[in-house]
């Protein structure tokens, strides 16, 4: 959870990057040559010793095992053999050293141009830049691999990013309006316009729940965050937890007219926590009856499988867009705009609902077909028999 005390969204503190040195770009190239460098050196001194010492004796012995030769042209073909095994590790050695510095400079420009762009992109995410990307494929697995964990870091920490703002911009939103109205009566009350009778105190007390609700719901999803949520499952009847449900929810249905029915409700038993479960529920009718106009409908259904209990919020509202539904479980994510928005609820109810299910061991599912076309719920628990 982002503490409400830091700095607000245009004016972050930043950690002081800077870019690698001149130094640093340069020494995995050094680096790179002078180790193969050193590589041929050795080989060149092994070939060296080899056909300084050994070479000779062994020409000499595999002579002397032949025909008898004069000293002197045995001397002679000794030096004529040794000039020229010099001469040919010579030219031997000369190309490696050749073939092996080019391709060493040649690979460490790669690799050093692709550690350079992968280290400034991530020097200009660390300062904020954070549609910065490193360009794919990298010549090397393993840096390709780095690059991809970059750029999935700079989306993460975007997407983050994007969450803060639009959170404190939601909660600077839902917080006015309240105290707005709050100011607003007492003011009218100093002034003698209003008096401080039971109705005046009924719409502070609404507005004073309507901020402590907020604060619970913060409150809320910082613990499903954290995995602080109380979870005390037991076996119980996921049918009678519904039928609950829906008996609390009617008088708020009947009031805006929005038809509530069920289907399938049967003594279905899961290990679950009624009060979480029944949390969940009045979650997602709330939100259906918030998203249904009068006159339409919603379905709580239930079902049961071999293994498992399902459970469906079908409601004849205005539907989620497409580009909206996998971003409908984010904290304070609405997919219609602010303007349109009742101020009932303050954009958390399918995060918290989310984070109780996943504890059960369960699922939670949103589909709609499209805008005007409604939405359906599907929660699923593990059944006991």
């Amino acid at each position: 959870m982002i503490p409400f005390g830091g700095a607000s969204p245009g004016t972050m503190t930043r950690p002081s990057v800077t870019g690698p040195s001149l130094q640093a770009r340069a020494g995995i190239q050094a680096r790179l040559v002078l180790g193969n460098l050193l590589l041929v050196v050795i080989s060149v001194a092994v070939t060296w010793a080899v056909a300084a010492l050994v070479g000779p004796s062994l020409f000499r012995r595999y002579i002397s095992n032949d025909e008898p030769l004069d000293p002197g042209a045995l001397d002679r073909a000794e030096d004529a053999f040794h000039v020229a095994n010099l001469l040919q590790a010579m030219v031997t050695t000369s190309v490696v050293i050749l073939l092996t510095t080019v391709t060493s400079l040649f690979i460490a420009r790669a690799i050093g141009r692709s550690v350079r762009t992968i280290a400034t992109t991530a020097t200009e995410i660390a300062a904020g830049r954070l549609g910065s990307r490193v360009p794919l494929p990298q010549p090397v697995p393993e840096l390709d691999t780095l690059a991809t964990a970059i750029n999935e870091l700079g989306h993460t920490i975007g997407a983050t990013e994007a969450t803060r703002r639009r959170l404190l911009t939601d909660l600077a939103h839902e917080l006015r309006t309240p105290l707005a109205t709050m100011d607003g009566y007492l003011q009218a009350i100093e002034d003698g316009l209003e008096a401080a009778d039971s109705s005046t105190l009924a719409v502070l007390r609404g507005q004073v729940r309507r901020i402590t609700r907020l604060a619970d719901d913060i409150n809320a999803v910082s613990a499903a965050d954290e995995g602080r949520l109380a979870i005390v499952p037991r076996p119980a009847s996921v049918g009678a937890i519904s039928r609950d449900a829906v008996r609390a929810a009617q008088p708020s249905y009947a009031e805006k007219n929005v038809r509530l029915t069920t289907e399938g409700i049967a003594d279905a038993r899961a290990a679950v926590d009624p009060e979480r479960i029944g949390q969940v529920l009045t979650n997602l009718l709330s939100n259906a009856l918030r998203h249904t106009p009068p006159e339409g409908s919603v379905t709580l259904g239930l079902a049961a499988t071999g293994r498992e209990v399902v459970l469906t919020v079908r409601d004849s509202g205005e539907g989620i867009p497409a580009q909206h539904v996998p971003h409908v479980f984010e904290r304070f994510y609405r997919a219609a705009p602010r303007n349109q928005h009742d101020g009932q609820g303050s954009g958390v109810g399918l995060t918290i609902s989310r984070a109780i299910v996943i504890a059960h061991g369960g699922s939670i599912t949103v589909d709609s077909p499209g805008a005007g076309r409604g939405t359906t719920v599907t929660l699923t628990l593990p059944r006991i028999r």
